[in-house]
């Protein structure tokens, strides 16, 4: 397999690639570009890595990228089975990986991945270039249930596709010890994340001011909205490094999620920190965009998005009722470990693979996954 990913500049998102390589009979290398934008932080890959960094252009740029080197080598050298693009198919990277599995590995599966759960009309030549995508590729993968039947309808075939959620190192979170926040007072309702419009904050902010049980609002994270929620009462804390992720958790008592879906741009598409929260022995609260709901399942509680009040009455639910909390304590890290631990997610990856070579080579297709 050679996985193609700008998202593995961050150890988080390598971790994928660590668990495929751990199945028996495997072998997987990894080209990113040589940074990105991920976590909050601009990430440098160092000339240390164990994996491929390719030449890009238009870095940073999920739509624009492209290769200027690394992606030719690494076709002619590994000779895939499997490519595997972890990128959306309207960007200018699918579109090269797609000519360049045609002329270099024709016989290798291409699978690329999509997260765009709400219908947008691209312009001229990225709707061109998904078109194109679509038709060809052998199969695709998405975090949520909202996604493949867009894809059907923008134009992709009866390719395999599945559904297959955005992993966690479970044990880590779970074991991770609480960070020290001597100076923010018990209990503490948190978010963590971007301080953009889409995550609902002004939501959250309401609903904090109309709480029955007295608690602290921590803010973890960064963005655009930063210096208005600078108030009273409100702790924000800078974004931490991604390491440091499972003790800030620990360190919470409910974990808070209030993204609101702002049409035609934006729904929430998966809400990894939730599953993270899970794998973390703390309670989840999220809206009902997007695929909140689809990850939160019976293990936390889900409340109509933009409605303070009905958050309100969730986060006072968790704080004052301990056989609640208990409750979602405990199926939260049994979802975690059944759903989004990373030898489950490869696992079910692999499957897709097989399914998608089984296609291209014109072999009986193996049992579907999640479509």
């Amino acid at each position: 397999m050679l996985t193609i990913a700008h998202n593995a500049v961050a150890g988080s998102n390598r971790a994928r690639v660590d668990a495929l390589r751990r199945l028996p009979g495997t072998y997987v290398e990894l080209l990113t570009p040589p940074w990105w934008f991920e976590e909050g932080q601009r990430l440098e890959i160092s000339q240390s890595a164990t994996w491929r960094v390719g030449r890009t252009i238009f870095t940073g740029n999920g739509t624009r990228h492209a290769y200027l080197s690394g992606l030719v080598r690494a076709l002619r050298e590994v000779k895939p089975d499997v490519i595997d693009l972890h990128e959306e198919p309207f960007s200018v990277v699918a579109l090269q990986t797609l000519l360049l599995r045609d002329w270099l590995a024709p016989n290798a599966a291409f699978i690329f991945y999509s997260a765009v759960n709400v219908q947008r009309q691209w312009r001229w030549p990225y709707r061109a270039i998904e078109r194109m995508v679509l038709r060809r590729a052998d199969g695709a993968h998405a975090p949520s249930a909202e996604v493949p039947p867009i894809l059907r309808e923008r134009g992709l075939g009866d390719q395999p596709v599945a559904v297959i959620p955005l992993g966690v190192d479970v044990r880590r979170f779970a074991d991770a010890a609480p960070m020290p926040l001597p100076d923010i007072a018990t209990p503490r309702v948190g978010f963590i994340g971007r301080f953009e419009a889409v995550k609902g904050l002004d939501v959250l902010l309401e609903a904090f001011g109309m709480l029955k049980t007295r608690a602290s609002l921590v803010l973890v994270g960064d963005g655009s909205e930063r210096a208005r929620l600078m108030a009273d009462r409100v702790h924000v804390l800078r974004a931490v490094p991604y390491e440091r992720i499972p003790s800030v958790l620990k360190a919470l008592d409910v974990l808070v999620l209030p993204s609101v879906t702002i049409l035609p741009l934006h729904r929430e598409q998966f809400g990894r920190v939730l599953a993270e929260g899970m794998a973390a022995g703390v309670p989840v609260v999220g809206s009902s965009s997007g695929a909140i709901p689809e990850v939160v399942g019976d293990a936390g509680l889900v409340v109509p998005e933009r409605d303070p009040a009905a958050l309100a009455r969730a986060i006072d639910a968790v704080l004052s009722q301990p056989g609640l909390r208990e409750q979602l304590v405990r199926r939260g890290r049994e979802r975690a470990a059944e759903r989004f631990d990373w030898s489950v997610v490869a696992e079910q990856t692999l499957t897709l693979f097989q399914n998608a070579v089984a296609q291209r080579r014109g072999v009986v297709k193996l049992e579907a996954v999640g479509a």
